[in-house]
């Protein structure tokens, strides 16, 4: 990657990814947040990130878009940028499978489009499906307005339902935060 990154954006990263790391028991950790991000924007200049602070206003139609309550309201976007303008975005985000959590990475294109989806750690005993690339690539090109419901827009994978489930949930929250917080508030 040509440019550099924000050192305080990379640590807190690492510290909310890992977070739940250790209390776990089980965890297989397949990428670094430093690591992906240089391998996703290697073309670009700077990687920097941007923290959103949902308003009330923005939580409730988010909220009211995924039929159930978020877990915060805060979020990290990275934004990768060449000269003046934005090559894309990342979120690295949290779910909860079937008892523990899956941690993963959403790509974005400058419009608000799924370039990518990666599972950055997987704590279940089973489910890591998941991770397969044909079953991540149904996410791409998938925006704010798109279908995200598992068995009808997303095929499920036998054996890891809920883990297919989450990743689902956690992908849409991340088309819409990017979509309400982030391009539509710029």
């Amino acid at each position: 990657m040509k440019g550099v990154f924000n050192r305080a954006a990379l640590l807190l990263a690492v510290s909310v990814i890992t977070s739940g790391l250790a209390a776990s028991g089980h965890a297989q950790v397949y990428y670094s947040v430093r690591g992906l991000l240089a391998e996703q924007f290697r073309q670009s200049e700077l990687v920097d990130f941007r923290r959103i602070q949902l308003s009330d206003e923005h939580r409730e139609g988010i909220e009211r878009q995924l039929g159930e309550k978020l877990e915060k309201s805060e979020y990290i976007f990275y934004v990768a940028r060449s000269a003046n303008r934005v090559d894309g975005y990342a979120l690295f985000d949290r779910e909860i499978g079937q008892h523990e959590y899956i941690d993963l990475a959403t790509f974005f294109d400058p419009d608000g489009r799924v370039t990518r989806v990666e599972v950055v750690a997987y704590r279940e005993p089973y489910g890591e499906g998941i991770r397969s690339k044909r079953f991540r690539k149904q996410f791409v090109g998938k925006e704010a307005a798109s279908g995200f419901k598992p068995g009808r827009d997303i095929d499920v994978i036998s054996g890891a339902t809920l883990s297919a489930r989450a990743m689902a949930k956690a992908v849409k929250r991340a088309t819409l935060l990017l979509h309400d917080a982030v391009l539509t508030s710029s």
